[in-house]
Parts: structure tokens; C-alpha cells; sequence
């Protein structure tokens, strides 16, 4: 096949996370296919060299970058997960907050080590816990 003015190449593209078999003509690209699983088998070869006889399909280039762009999907993937999980974040989010108070010596025992504001917001709730709980009584 002759290279002329108007043979062009064919390269892969990744968009919204799906791979795309892309072509370039003038100044635009042209989605010809979508790429599953990152793999090409031998028919969609055949097909696309059937189908666009003036595009050079250089395989083994788009072998290459449908392997980069697994790697960068699947580190992206991973970042993800590892970012999104609430245990790396907090990490005392997978052990519950527990604070007792002894009204006697007003002391709050707690587990772990909490935050002031934590700590604080235990207390007043069972404060209001208790406040409320005479009024309950009364009412019944």
C-alpha cells in the first residue's frame, strides 16, 4: 500500500472509560470502533482493513497502546478504590465510638483516642439523655 495524501493511522483513544479505535482526518478524529476488554481479535482486524483500505493500521503500535491504557485504567482504578474507602480516611471509622458518663464524678470514659469535639458532643448528648429522662418519667 502506497502512502499518499490521503492514507491516514489509525491510533487508540480512551474516553469516559471506554477505549476507542480512532482515525485522524484533517483536523478531526473519528471514533471507527469501539475497543472491548482492550483486545482486538483477528476478525475485527480483518474487518477494519476491509472496511478502511486507505487507513494504515500499524497493530503491534496499537497493541502497545491498548496495553498503556489498560495499566493507566487499572491504576486509576485502584487509586480510586483506595482513596475512596471510608476505613483510609478514618481510620477508627470501622470500630464504633463508645463513652460512658458517670454522673457521680462527671467523668466520661471513652474508647480509643477521640477527638475533643467528639468527646464533647458525647457528653452533652448524654447530658440531655439524662435531663430528659426524669421529664419521661413524670409523664407516664
Amino acid at each position: 500500500m502506497a502512502t499518499g495524501p490521503k492514507d491516514s493511522n489509525a491510533f487508540v483513544t480512551a474516553r469516559k472509560g471506554f477505549c476507542y479505535l480512532t482515525i485522524k482526518c484533517g483536523r478531526q478524529n473519528f471514533d471507527i470502533m469501539r475497543i472491548r476488554s482492550y483486545t482486538l481479535d483477528a476478525e475485527d482486524k480483518r474487518r477494519m482493513r476491509r472496511l478502511y483500505t486507505d487507513v494504515i493500521f500499524d497493530w503491534k503500535k496499537i497493541a502497545t497502546q491498548l496495553a498503556e491504557k489498560r495499566e493507566a485504567c487499572r491504576r486509576y482504578r485502584s487509586n480510586r478504590r483506595k482513596g475512596t474507602s471510608d476505613t483510609s480516611r478514618h481510620p477508627n471509622a470501622s470500630e464504633p465510638f463508645y463513652a460512658v458518663y458517670e454522673p457521680a464524678t462527671r467523668t466520661v470514659y471513652a474508647n480509643g483516642s477521640v477527638s475533643g469535639v467528639a468527646l464533647l458532643d458525647a457528653v452533652l448528648h448524654i447530658d440531655r439523655m439524662l435531663k430528659s429522662a426524669p421529664d419521661q418519667l413524670e409523664t407516664r
